[in-house]
């Protein structure tokens, strides 16, 4: 009988440890909790822009200018600059082909009166997004400029953040693609 109650007990003792280890472990593979993500860091010399929607890094020592849906981030008002423009959220950016997107493209700046070439539309991902990035360039009155476009819908938004290029920097935009992150 003593041999039957300690048999009896090891086996309670041993299920009891069995029901312990699996209520502290139960959820941990069903709720894998993600933090949202953080803005990039900024490299030496540049500077974060945070709205909560998004966030990249530009130029310590340009000057940033918003407006209800607008950013310009510039030095000295002339040269190369940044711009972010928000809108509802629009699917044409991803949806479109190549030739449409180019199409459409092409039908705005010239009705500014300016005109496009070298126009490319890539699909891409930096460390911490899907980016749809649209390179080309824009002439007017025999002068050229490159612009990089990135371009994320986050919520009911697009947000198309543009490089504009009078001069050449490829780090500059290098550095605003790498840091560029939605945030929600």
């Amino acid at each position: 009988m003593k041999r039957l109650f300690c048999t009896f007990l090891a086996l309670v003792m041993a299920l009891s440890c069995v029901f312990v280890l699996a209520s502290c472990n139960s959820g941990t593979d069903d709720k894998k909790e993600t933090e949202p993500p953080k803005p990039a860091t900024a490299p030496d010399g540049y500077i974060t822009y945070d709205n909560g929607d998004i966030s990249f890094a530009y130029p310590s020592d340009w000057k940033k200018t918003e407006g209800s849906t607008t950013l310009l981030v510039n030095k000295s008002g002339k040269g190369n600059n940044i711009t972010i423009v928000y809108e509802e959220k629009n699917e044409i950016y991803g949806k479109a082909s190549d030739s449409e997107l180019e199409k459409l493209m092409k039908d705005s700046i010239s009705a500014a009166g300016m005109s496009i070439s070298n126009f490319k539309r890539t699909k891409t991902k930096n460390d911490y997004n899907d980016i749809i990035k649209l390179t080309y360039t824009i002439s007017a009155s025999g002068a050229s400029m490159k612009q990089t476009q990135m371009i994320a819908t986050v919520g009911d938004r697009t947000y198309v953040v543009t490089v504009t290029e009078t001069t050449a920097d490829q780090t500059l935009v290098d550095n605003v693609f790498n840091t560029f992150v939605v945030l929600k």
